[in-house]
């Protein structure tokens, strides 16, 4: 009995010596999908853990309602109830999203308002900071501060949702002493704040504030007297008679204006000067950037990788600068002279064709295949494949260095498609069936994105793992993206930039003009994207496996 009473008293200290020295895998779990009653748009970046969602002015903050919510890690849990109505009008909604480790995330609400303050004699536009709810307004030397005519004032969204103290009707059109600082009682949604307003005399008449030179445009931004006589002038360096810009041209606000002059040479140097009646700035330079276009745009250069029998999208012996280097990718992969892709799988997905062409020898051939039921999308990029996700999927960084700023993408394409065949997955909100049509998507971006955080090279700066719904970047929300288009073509036609569909016969070449629309005039890009995808849906494994895109007479337009 007391030789059992001592094994057993072993075991047990040897039992509480035991550690689990197993680590757990790491899965970060990330929102990839969020819906919010009456918002504009839902901003997801993942390497903050940050969710923005953008309403319009009119919202009422206290009631975000949350109506859905999807994780890209089906085993995650949060510290609380992410969906139903809060109350974010003061503070983010924050919790914990729970794997095997804790990450902390936020959701917070913004409501954009529209907010302006103008007096006569403004000079630029008023600065206005709703952090410290401060406005300060420059006027010309011949307005005295201490009486001051507003000519108009909004701090707080439209609709008769916001009330003044003092009332809004003995503001505007009133004088006042803005020799001191003017307090204005905003109310909002039963909230209320204190706006501090004030003036200063400006100590120039007019300032040429900024020149914005496209290829074949630019824009003019001047601070100056607002009612007076202002406006532009130009000519091409080494001329003598300047030019005016028309009114047509120039806009205002307050006492900024702002044209926009087409009709420019590209590379080519000009001068220009503000004006505010009589007084003048000094002429300042800007020279036009050039029209550059794509390298090996129609695909007359390729060649196939050693010991194999499909392409890379380039020759290094072709002897001409343009086609002798990588700036176009696709999933096939470079095999023995790079990262194995979908080829070495015994998939070929992306072919050159000198049957079917519009502009030269040939073209590509993106045509969608499949293996062990598993469907790979034909495709072609710039950028380069990234490599394999063991049998489960790629990845691939996008993007080519570009500092120049196209309109728009003129290209040419034949698509042949039939119902979807393997759907293995959907983006949130979309709904898929073997009832539906695949389609083919060529998307356009021009942006300022960074290998750090976006995962990718500096060449290609932006990678997308297609295990990974995380790494996929929605070029209309997308924080770095300046500039985007789309062209999506149908079994029996195409829809641009999200427009009403056309209907056409795509199974022959189509000429297609795919705007390029910027929500950023003023940044220069770092970098250039397009994708073309002969399925649409091929990230989440979804499509026809035999759908075929060609492409061909790829044209940058900067008119």
């Amino acid at each position: 009995m007391k030789k059992l009473l001592l094994y057993i008293s072993v075991l047990a200290i040897f039992q509480g010596c035991i550690t689990n020295d197993i680590p757990y895998p790491v899965l970060v779990p990330n929102i990839i999908s969020l819906e919010v009653e009456g918002s504009e748009s839902v901003v997801i970046n993942h390497n903050n853990r940050v969710v923005t969602v953008n309403f319009p002015e009119t919202a009422d903050l206290r009631y975000v309602n949350i109506t859905s919510v999807q994780f890209d890690q089906p085993m995650t849990t949060s510290s609380q109830s992410i969906t139903g109505v809060h109350d974010m009008s003061k503070s983010s909604l924050v919790f914990t999203l729970h794997t095997y480790d804790d990450y902390v995330w936020k959701i917070e609400a913004v409501r954009n308002i529209e907010r302006y303050f103008t007096v006569t004699g403004q000079v630029g536009s008023s600065v206005i900071d709703p952090e410290n709810k401060r406005v300060l307004v420059s006027v010309s030397k011949n307005i005295n501060l201490s009486c001051v005519e507003v000519t108009s004032l909004k701090l707080g969204p439209s609709d008769g949702l916001t009330t003044y103290v003092p009332a809004l009707s003995d503001i505007v059109g009133s004088y006042l002493d803005l020799s001191e600082k003017y307090p204005v009682e905003v109310t909002m949604f039963e909230q209320s704040e204190v706006w501090n307003i004030y003036a200063e005399t400006a100590t120039t008449t007019v300032t040429l504030v900024n020149v914005n030179p496209w290829a074949t445009e630019v824009y003019f931004t001047s601070s100056a007297i607002a009612g007076m006589d202002n406006g532009f002038q130009f000519r091409k360096k080494g001329e003598d008679t300047w030019i005016d810009v028309p009114d047509m041209y120039i806009t205002s606000d307050g006492g900024t204006y702002i044209a926009h002059v087409p009709g420019l040479e590209p590379e080519t140097t000009y001068e220009v000067i503000a004006y505010c009646g009589n007084d003048r700035t000094d002429a300042q330079e800007f020279t036009t950037t050039s029209m550059l276009q794509l390298p090996n745009s129609s695909f007359e250069y390729a060649s196939k990788v050693a010991g194999s029998n499909y392409y890379k999208f380039y020759d290094p012996n072709c002897g001409v600068s343009e086609g002798m280097t990588m700036f176009w990718g696709s999933g096939n992969g470079e095999g023995s002279e790079g990262v194995n892709g979908s080829a070495n799988m015994g998939v070929v997905i992306t072919y050159i064709d000198t049957e079917e062409k519009v502009d030269g020898n040939q073209s590509v051939r993106a045509q969608t295949g499949a293996t062990a039921g598993m469907l790979a999308a034909g495709n072609l990029f710039t950028g380069q494949f990234a490599g394999l996700v063991e049998t489960k999927g790629g990845k691939v960084n996008f993007g080519r260095p570009w500092t120049t700023r196209p309109k728009a993408l003129k290209l040419y394409c034949k698509y042949s498609t039939g119902k979807m065949d393997i759907i293995k997955g959907m983006p949130p909100g979309v709904s898929l069936s073997n009832a539906d049509y695949d389609r083919a998507q060529i998307k356009i971006a021009l942006g300022t994105w960074s290998e750090r955080d976006y995962g990718g090279t500096p060449e290609s700066p932006v990678l997308v793992n297609t295990t990974d719904a995380s790494t996929f970047v929605d070029f209309y929300t997308d924080e770095c993206t300046i500039a985007n288009g789309e062209l999506i073509i149908y079994n029996d036609g195409y829809s641009i930039n999200r427009s009403e569909k056309v209907s056409d016969d795509t199974g022959q070449w189509i000429e297609y003009t795919i705007p390029i629309d910027y929500r950023d005039i003023e940044t220069m890009p770092t970098h250039i994207i397009i994708s073309c995808a002969a399925s649409q849906y091929g990230d989440y494994f979804s499509g026809y496996s035999a759908s075929t895109l060609w492409l061909d007479a790829f044209e940058l337009i900067y008119e």
